[in-house]
């Protein structure tokens, strides 16, 4: 008897061992998992048309604002070029982790990008248009999940309505099957989903981060449903480095106020999301971009060059023809003369280019990324407003320039390392400085022109000064951007 009993309770104790991990596996938090994107996932997902005929069989019923929907899901799927950052709780030092945060990195992603369609340009890079924060378990990378999603099919009642009355017809509207439009492949539920949206000002120095949007499930530091959370994600933007130390570019954070498991927002807001600055190009990427772009960069310009000159002769041909109205004996001879001269100069401009637009055509046109950054996201749940607002500040950094826009009970206050938006000067150094550059470039490589075409005597050596003056200026912008001098 004794013996069975001993047996009985060492199989009573294996079950207990084995079952101790699945217990705690029940109770870990799901990993967070962030997706950067041109447009969001979930708060940018369009309606979806299909081909649909009237019921007596004439013209297909369409909706009032057709071209506003008329989007495939094979095109659709193909706008999402996932740069997702990597879940990683490990990556973060231990030292410097919060017990009450959850962190992901990213790989390494470009903050500028350079548009060659045309003359060069650098921009911010077109991808940072919403980041969208996953706290769920995903499937492999390598599992492929868009030909599961549902798309989200406008309802046939809806086809004469406002938009803002506009409903969809499918039955399944769960978050985990509007992920699978982007391919995020969920692995059971998802406990949560934020979205912010990247603003940036029309002349791309200042930004700012804006909730779009958030459904919490379940809440990733309790599992009692009916708990209260108060609620934050940061943003912190920095430059790799060769050493574990980096240099933190630029920081933020959208405080979602508190929640509870089931608490769900459509985001907006308005305008209260503090400004900040947006991160310098700095000299390692200016030398790179400069390096990768001259042959367009000189291109580019020899065509405004040759652009500028078969106007001034258009405007000289004008006056001739003008002047020519009223002359006659000799002076008629000589307009004609004069007009042949620049008619022909003229002609000869606009073969050189068509020759140059052909030769920029045949450029690699291919957009280019530069800077190299790594961002750290972090989703933090405290008991009380006190604790929230101090690990924001430690997440994103307290200092002088510390300012903080909170708002009890609203979703759309924001708390940012950032300048005060009444003192923000959109026109930055640094934007100047590679207006400088690109005028100073450009005025040099014109005076290298003039002077290789200059007639003997003194109009040479005029157009020789001019070039050594011009390649002083070129060269002081490039020394104060980080380049070397020319020789």
């Amino acid at each position: 008897m004794k013996l069975r009993l001993l047996r009985f309770g060492v199989v009573v104790a294996v079950l207990s061992l084995l079952q101790l991990p699945l217990a705690q596996a029940a109770l870990d938090p799901p990993a967070i998992h962030v997706f950067v994107n041109d447009s969001c996932i979930l708060a940018d997902e369009p309606f979806f048309v299909p081909a649909a005929s009237s019921k007596d069989g004439g013209e297909p019923i369409t909706p009032k604002f057709l071209p506003l929907v008329g989007i495939v899901i094979g095109k659709l799927v193909e706008m999402f070029i996932n740069s997702e950052i990597q879940g990683g709780a490990t990556a973060i030092k231990n030292k410097g982790a919060r017990k009450d945060t959850r962190y992901a990195l990213t790989r390494e992603m470009n903050l500028y990008r350079a548009d060659l369609s045309g003359a060069p340009k650098l921009v911010i890079n077109s991808k940072l248009g919403c980041m969208t924060i996953v706290a769920a378990n995903l499937k492999p990378a390598s599992a492929a999940c868009v030909a599961d999603y549902i798309p989200k099919t406008l309802a046939r009642e809806s086809f004469e309505v406002p938009e803002e009355q506009w409903k969809t017809s499918r039955v399944d509207n769960s978050v985990e099957n509007q992920l699978r439009r982007a391919n995020v492949c969920v692995d059971g539920k998802v406990a949560a989903v934020y979205e912010a949206r990247f603003e940036f000002s029309d002349d791309g120095t200042a930004y700012r981060l804006k909730n779009a949007g958030f459904q919490v499930n379940s809440l990733l530091t309790t599992q009692d449903k009916g708990a209260v959370r108060n609620t934050a994600y940061t943003l912190r933007v920095s430059q790799p480095g060769t050493t574990d130390q980096q240099e933190v570019l630029s920081s933020a954070g959208v405080n979602l106020g508190a929640l509870m498991a089931g608490a769900a927002s459509a985001g907006g807001g308005g305008d209260a999301a503090p400004w900040l600055k947006v991160p310098p190009l700095t000299a390692d990427a200016r030398r790179a971009y400069e390096e990768k772009t001259r042959a367009h960069q000189k291109v580019a310009d020899e065509i405004d060059d040759l652009k500028r000159a078969m106007t001034r002769n258009q405007r000289v041909l004008d006056g001739i023809d003008q002047r020519a109205r009223g002359a006659s004996g000799d002076i008629a001879a000589g307009l004609k003369q004069e007009h042949t001269r620049v008619a022909v100069e003229y002609q000869t401009q606009g073969a050189e280019l068509d020759a140059l637009n052909e030769e920029y055509r045949e450029l690699p046109h291919d957009p280019l990324e530069f800077m190299p950054v790594t961002i750290e996201v972090a989703v933090t749940e405290t008991e009380s407003e006190k604790k929230l607002l101090q690990a924001l500040s430690d997440l994103i950094g307290s200092n002088s320039d510390f300012v903080a826009s909170t708002v009890s009970g609203m979703a759309t206050s924001a708390l940012s390392k950032s300048v005060n938006s009444a003192d923000l000067d959109l026109t930055s150094d640094a934007k100047d400085q590679q207006a400088l550059l690109n005028g100073t470039r450009v005025r040099y490589e014109a005076a290298q022109r003039a002077n290789a075409n200059a007639a003997p005597g003194s109009a040479a050596q005029v157009a020789k000064d001019r070039l050594a003056q011009a390649k002083r200026d070129y060269n002081a912008a490039r020394k104060a951007a980080g380049l070397e001098e020319l020789p």
